[in-house]
Order: structure tokens, then C-alpha cells, then sequence
């Protein structure tokens, strides 16, 4: 089990919530630590979002609760009926999310005495809204996460992996059984990327400075998720239609190889480049970006020619020769323009824009 910061903030927002009840002397310090639960999330942005969808929640099912306890009843048939209400109420007004905690709210409101109805009611729903407070000033305070280095370190951990087993592949050196399973490594560690990359998008910046050179930062963050995905899909290809890579003439085989190795070494020399572990050329152009791949696809075409001529019983399979050569150049495009954004970022903005980051290997 991995022990995470959020796990010590939601301890620390049920104590913090306990303790403030008690200090206002609530009859039900308990309701406020029920709350804290519901509302501790990963980042402050999301956290602030969460407080208001849940107080708008909570007010919707302690109105409904109050309404039918001061004019209707409040015998367990009518708690029904008032959490058939308020779910669909909840639904009409999309907060879905917080249907839980309200449906809560309501029936530890519908639940008070008779007697002096309101002022327990009233009590009970401002006790439950204390817990939410506590775990915003929780997620505000304590333990404030650092989500641009664990994205990048997703991000590096992942392309080295998948750099590396490209490479095995293309020299047909890959242990396949040992490749199936570091392939679904792979895709979970992507959907892991992107999840960070929304919760470092979400964070907010009050500079002016600071916000143009966290927008520059998301837009090449995003691109390096997308060059991660096309390398994996580039691996999975290449790992499937190896076969047809193999009747391939030794001579084109290299040419792929070649191409292949160029795009995985500058990847990676720019993922470097970003942390400053790899220097900027000061003599940039972007038109010298990258190799052009049309004498590539006019090789291969010619290729495809050359083997359709024959018309061999080898088992060349043009598509998927062609497929092959379809996720080599969606990987060159999209390495391509992470160099553009790099190179832009880097010289044109280099003061504003310090990354503080070391890699693990």
C-alpha cells in the first residue's frame, strides 16, 4: 500500500475538523469529521471546487430536510421521500458528485428532536459545513503538492522505458513475455501522466509573469504526453508487425533503424534540455528542426513498388509495412514540434523560466 500526502491530509482534516467542532461546542463534533472525509482532494484548485459544489449540496439537502421537518414530517417514510427529492434535484443541477454528503445532511437533519426542531436542525447542517471548511484550510496549509516534478518524473521514467525497449526491438532483442508486461506498465504510467498533467494545469498562478510562463509550460507538458503516447504506439507496432520488418532487405531495415534512433535520441536529448541537462544550441533555426520525411516516404514508396513487382511468396505485408512507417512519422511530427516549443521556451524565455528538477534513474 503506497502511503501518499493525501492520505496524512485526510487524517489531519478529520482532527483539525473534530477539534474546531468541539472548540464551538457542537453537540455533534462527529458530523464535521464525517464531512472532512468527503471533502480532502489532490489539489487546492479542485479542493476550492469541491467546497462549493458540496456546500451548494448541502444546502440543498438541509433546505429540503428543514421543509418537510417544520411542515410535513420527518417519520422514516418521509426521509425517503425527501432523498428521492433531493437526488433528483442534486441531478437537475449537476452536482451529482456531492449526492453522497448531501443525502448525509439530510437525514442527520430530518433525524433531529421535534423538539426545538430548527435551532438542532440548523446546528447539526452548520457543524457538517465546519468539517468541508476544515479540509479546504487543510488542503490550503499542509503538505502543498508539487505536481510539475512528479509529471515530469512520470513522463522521464516512462519515455526511458519506452526508448529502451524500441531500440531492443529494432535489434531483435526483446524478451517478449518481459515486453507484454512492461507494455501495460507503460500504458498505465500514461494515464498516470495525464492525470497529473490536469492537476498541474489546474493550479493557479496570481503573477502575471508567472502565469505566461505556466501556460508555456502546459503547452510543452502536453506535447511531451503526446510524444510519449506516439512512441508507445510506434513500440507497439513495431512490436507486432515485427515479422515484416524482418523480410525487409537488410539495407532498409537500416534505414528504418536509422530514422527510428534519431527520433528516440533527440526525445530524449530534449527531455534533458528541459531540466538543463542538456544545453540550448544558441544558434536555433526552426527550419533545421528536423530530418525530412519525404525522401523517407519516397524510399518506402518505391519500396512498396519494388515488392509489389516481385510479387513474391515472401509475406511482405505492404499495409502493414505501411502502418510501420505511418507511426514513424506521427512520432517525427510530434517530436518536431516538441522541439519548437523547447527551443522557444528555453531561448526566448530563459530567465522567467528556471526548472528546478532532477531526474530518479
Amino acid at each position: 500500500m503506497k502511503f501518499g500526502a493525501r492520505i496524512l491530509k485526510t487524517g489531519i482534516a478529520i482532527s483539525l475538523a473534530l477539534f474546531i467542532a468541539q472548540l464551538c461546542h457542537s453537540p455533534s463534533p462527529s458530523l464535521a469529521g464525517i464531512s472532512a472525509i468527503f471533502a480532502v482532494q489532490p489539489s487546492i484548485y479542485r479542493s476550492y471546487l469541491e467546497i462549493l459544489k458540496r456546500g451548494q449540496g448541502n444546502i440543498i439537502g438541509a433546505a429540503i430536510a428543514i421543509g418537510f421537518g417544520l411542515y410535513i414530517g420527518n417519520d422514516f417514510i418521509l426521509i425517503g421521500v425527501a432523498s428521492i427529492i433531493c437526488v433528483a434535484l442534486l441531478i437537475q443541477f449537476k452536482l451529482e458528485s456531492t449526492i453522497g454528503l448531501a443525502l448525509v445532511t439530510l437525514v442527520i437533519v430530518m433525524d433531529s428532536p421535534t423538539n426545538d426542531f430548527l435551532m438542532i436542525a440548523l446546528t447539526r447542517f452548520g457543524t457538517i459545513m465546519l468539517g468541508l471548511v476544515a479540509a479546504f484550510i487543510v488542503n490550503l496549509i499542509f503538505l502543498p503538492p508539487k505536481y510539475e516534478e512528479t509529471l515530469f518524473q512520470f513522463i522521464y521514467s516512462t519515455n526511458d522505458e519506452i526508448m529502451r525497449w524500441i531500440k531492443l526491438n529494432l535489434r531483435h532483442a526483446a524478451d517478449f513475455p518481459l515486453l507484454k508486461k512492461d507494455m501495460k506498465w507503460m500504458q498505465k504510467q500514461i494515464k498516470q501522466m495525464t492525470s497529473y498533467y490536469e492537476l498541474y494545469q489546474e493550479e493557479r498562478t496570481f503573477l502575471r509573469r508567472t502565469r505566461v510562463s505556466k501556460s508555456r509550460k502546459i503547452a510543452i507538458y502536453r506535447q511531451m504526453i503526446l510524444c510519449s503516447q506516439k512512441g508507445y504506439e510506434l513500440l507497439k507496432i513495431l512490436h507486432r508487425y515485427e515479422n515484416d520488418f524482418l523480410q525487409l532487405p537488410p539495407d532498409k531495415q537500416e534505414v528504418i533503424r536509422w530514422q527510428i534512433d534519431y527520433l528516440t535520441d533527440t526525445h530524449e536529448q530534449l527531455l534533458l534540455t528541459y531540466i538543463d541537462k542538456v544545453s540550448v544550441d544558441l544558434h536555433y533555426a526552426e527550419k533545421h528542426l528536423a530530418q525530412d520525411p519525404q525522401d523517407l516516404m519516397r524510399l518506402f514508396l518505391n519500396e512498396m513498388k519494388v515488392i509489389d513487382k516481385e510479387d513474391d511468396d515472401e509475406g511482405i505485408d505492404q499495409y502493414h509495412l505501411m502502418r510501420i512507417i505511418a507511426c514513424v512519422f506521427a512520432y517525427q511530427e510530434t517530436v518536431d514540434y516538441l522541439e519548437k516549443l523547447m527551443h522557444s521556451f528555453k531561448l526566448r524565455h530563459n530567465k522567467d523560466n528556471k526548472i528546478d528538477i532532477d531526474v530518479h534513474e
